[in-house]
């Protein structure tokens, strides 16, 4: 963003004249300056000449020899202007200018001679003085032309064109939570209360009179939140009329093009204000205006005569024709001012910054009125713009004068008071800033301060006053002050956070102890197809004896919120279970669901617990089993992150575990946990209508046995042949047995692992259990004969 020095001062009277120096100090205390530029920084020995003579150059036909009136009395040049006529003042620049030669490479003006004819200067196009800007249409060989008439020839060519001005070039980075900032009177206010300047005194004006006439069509806004503030009128006008020279330099300063008066006005009020505003051909409004989201497809062209597909929610302007009106981006072509407009329709709105992000990125259209608006501008500004606006209608615009009634929605808010107590404020800076200066900041910055003293704890001597403030944001602020943090930042940025000394903060370097395991843990789980849930810490006794659990070994609450929250959880056991009794009706064929919280119990150190539960709507085949799901689970999951384990019959009775389904998790020979599945009273008490299994692991005894590195290990080289074989089994027998005494029966049986259970009844004592069978030499291919052997060997030996 561009900031005009000269505009700055229409508000304030600078203290300080150096701009570098003021730069630095907006650096230091607001936002980053990038650069510094000098306007008509090429205009150094340029001048307004005057073609005195011209005739043809003997020895080059395109190039002429010229006299030319200048400070310096008469200088001969040789030119190649397409333009160039005697009378002509022209742009002159004399030996020792810097010029870009034809627009390019910078190079310093000497006498010279030019196809054996003296040349003691030179006279330029707008290329060559980076004044392409001023004179659009000067271009190669075609030169600036500044008329025919004698007045102010030979003065200095900046002060001629008015090009005395220096550009502050701002980082947007530093201000994106800054809306206020988008505006000179934001950065006058700035350079006050870093006391580069002090304010002048400026005449109070008061709003026009508005006629009591309705606006020829009704403007209804559909969602309020989307437009907290509008303000709206109707102008009528003779003609769009001429922007005046000093608008247009300001406004070319800044990085603005010159369009039309009604246009320049209102970028004029956006850079001056930092609100973007919008006149309309009233004339091109057809039927009634409604001010809502507009929807997915809709269509809009735009000013810059671009057509944009519309995404769901951006924000429009419509008509009876349609959308005419893109908020806070780019208006319409359809409605735009135009030689024949005798009738504006002068609006400026607040608006969501979210919808505005949203559409700037749906439609790859970005403004400098969507860079602002995205930032979210207070209703307050969009007030004062609106009135800024109207008075430059009315000044400059031939026959301008109001024909409706305001049109206004909303209001400028209301600011909260946050209180601030001056040692907590040292206390954050590490400077202790004195009080004086702390309401001086903000008092400059339109914050209202009061002081407020109070006595602080102690007796005696040591009873001492101490001080906090009551302070009040302006409206302008609404957006990014917000509580006492905020307020902090502002004094420490004002008061120079150079001027706080530097200290080293005191604390160990040793990085903390960080083991990922537990986050592994449930990135594994949730790639099984498992929910984590996040039930309450706190329960009551009637969860945890519907869960088959005794209430008192639960820790109680001192001051429970009520009866249902008045025990810490003594397992993560009810938590699941009770998310399930809700949930599992929703669900296709059943849920997988798991926590990891800290449980507590009476006499007991508080543990880590990993609870997981797996609950069927009904039963399906044996492949579904809950107790065969949950197991599955934990044996993939732990072996993800470094763990084997082993299943081993539970001589504890657990009274919400199945009495015949119950197993103790053992790692590294340490029980770390039981899987089971639920008992039928437990079920019942839950409405679980199919069978339910769960593993209740602590996590507090794994995570102190270290995990085994995942090594990665060697392709085979030489193939492998696998045969599946399907077995009856009974219930009784343990398929683990059967497969560890199977897996040494040969050197080339490389594994032998589970690949199906089926059984049409899961009740059934019998069941058909389906083994994979691999086969692989580490010296050679095995022959299918050979292989075929050694199997049929190998289920010989198990029958």
């Amino acid at each position: 963003m561009k900031i005009s020095l000269d505009w700055l001062s229409d508000f304030v009277t600078f203290t300080e004249c150096d701009p570098e120096k003021i730069a630095k100090a907006i650096t230091a205390h607001t936002a980053e300056v990038d650069d510094v530029g000098e306007q008509g920084a090429l205009l150094k020995h340029c001048v307004v000449g005057k073609v005195l003579s011209m005739s043809k150059h003997p020895n080059a036909d395109r190039l002429s020899l010229c006299e030319v009136k200048t400070d310096k009395g008469t200088k001969k040049v040789v030119c190649g202007g397409s333009n160039l006529r005697v009378g002509m003042k022209v742009a002159f620049a004399h030996a020792g200018a810097r010029v870009r030669w034809h627009g390019t490479e910078m190079v310093t003006l000497e006498k010279t001679k030019i196809r054996g004819e003296e040349s003691e200067g030179m006279i330029c196009t707008a290329e060559e003085l980076d004044l392409t800007a001023e004179f659009p249409a000067s271009r190669e060989r075609v030169l600036i032309d500044l008329g025919d008439d004698d007045a102010e020839v030979g003065t200095p060519l900046r002060a001629f064109l008015g090009l005395t001005d220096t550009i502050f070039h701002i980082d947007n980075h530093a201000i994106t939570h800054r809306a206020d900032l988008f505006s000179h009177i934001g950065f006058a206010r700035e350079c006050v209360a870093i006391n580069l300047a002090v304010w002048k005194k400026s005449k109070k004006k008061s709003a026009p009179k508005f006629p009591k006439d309705a606006l020829p069509f009704h403007v209804h806004v559909e969602n309020p939140r989307l437009m907290p503030r509008y303000c709206a009128t109707l102008v009528q006008i003779e003609k769009l009329g001429k922007t005046p020279e000093w608008m247009k330099n300001r406004l070319i300063a800044t990085g603005w093009r010159p369009v039309n008066l009604p246009v320049d006005i209102t970028n004029y009020v956006l850079m001056e204000i930092g609100v973007p505003l919008h006149s309309f051909d009233a004339d091109d409004i057809k039927g009634n205006v409604v001010m809502n989201a507009a929807k997915e497809g809709e269509r809009i062209t735009t000013l810059d005569k671009t057509e944009l597909k519309l995404p769901a929610g951006a924000l429009v302007l419509r008509d009876d024709l349609g959308v005419f009106d893109l908020l806070g981006i780019m208006g319409g072509l359809r409605s735009s001012t135009k030689q024949t407009t005798r009738s504006l329709y002068l609006h400026s709105a607040s608006l969501d910054p979210v919808s505005i992000r949203r559409t700037v990125i749906a439609t790859g259209h970005r403004t400098d009125a969507a860079m602002v608006y995205e930032k979210g501008v207070p209703p307050m500004i969009t007030e004062q713009g609106f009135y800024r606006a109207l008075e430059l209608f009315l000044e400059l615009i031939p026959g301008a004068k109001v024909i409706s009634k305001l049109e206004t929605y909303g209001k400028n808010g209301s600011p909260k008071p946050i209180e601030l107590s001056h040692e907590r404020l040292t206390r954050m800076l590490g400077a202790d800033v004195p009080a004086k200066e702390v309401e001086r900041i903000f008092k400059d910055l339109d914050f209202n301060i009061k002081a407020k003293s109070h006595p602080s704890t102690g007796s005696g001597q040591d009873k001492l006053k101490a001080k906090s403030y009551v302070i009040t944001p302006p409206l302008t602020r609404l957006g990014d002050i917000k509580g006492e943090h905020d307020l902090i930042e502002e004094i420490g940025r004002m008061h120079g956070y150079d001027a706080i000394a530097p200290k080293l903060p005191e604390a160990g370097i040793a990085p903390p102890k960080h083991d990922p395991r537990l986050n592994q843990l449930r990135d594994q789980l949730q790639d099984e197809g498992a929910v984590e849930i996040l039930p309450l810490s706190l329960l009551g006794s009637g969860l945890l004896s519907k869960a088959g659990m005794n209430p008192k070994e639960a820790v109680e609450i001192e001051n429970p919120l009520g009866e249902e929250l008045s025990l810490l959880q003594t397992s993560t056991f009810p938590g699941l279970l009770e998310h399930a009794g809700r949930n599992l009706i929703h669900t296709e064929h059943g849920l997988k669901t798991f926590t990891v919280a800290h449980v507590f119990a009476k006499g007991k150190p508080e543990i880590t617990q990993c609870g997981i539960l797996v609950a069927e709507k009904s039963e399906r085949d044996l492949k579904h089993e809950p107790f065969l799901q949950v197991k599955e689970i934990l044996k993939t999951v732990l072996g993800k992150i470094g763990y084997g384990f082993t299943v081993l019959k539970n001589a504890d009775r657990l009274p919400f575990a199945h009495p015949a389904r119950s197993a103790v998790i053992s790692v590294a020979g340490k029980n770390v946990g039981t899987v089971f599945e639920l008992h039928p009273s437990v079920q019942q008490a839950f409405d679980l209508p199919g069978r339910a299994a769960a593993v209740l692991l602590n996590w507090s005894a794994l995570q102190v046995i270290p995990a085994a590195p995942n090594i990665a290990k060697a392709i085979p080289e030489f193939p492998g042949i696998s045969y599946d074989v399907t077995i009856p089994m009974d219930q009784k027998k343990e398929a683990g047995t059967l497969i560890a005494k199977m897996q040494g029966a040969s050197e080339f049986l490389e594994n032998v692992e589970v690949v199906d259970l089926y059984s049409p009844n899961p009740r059934s004592a019998m069941y058909q259990l389906t083994l994979r069978f691999t086969y692989r030499a580490k010296d050679r291919t095995l022959t299918e004969n050979e292989v075929q052997k050694i199997h049929e060997k190998i289920l010989a030996s198990t029958r």
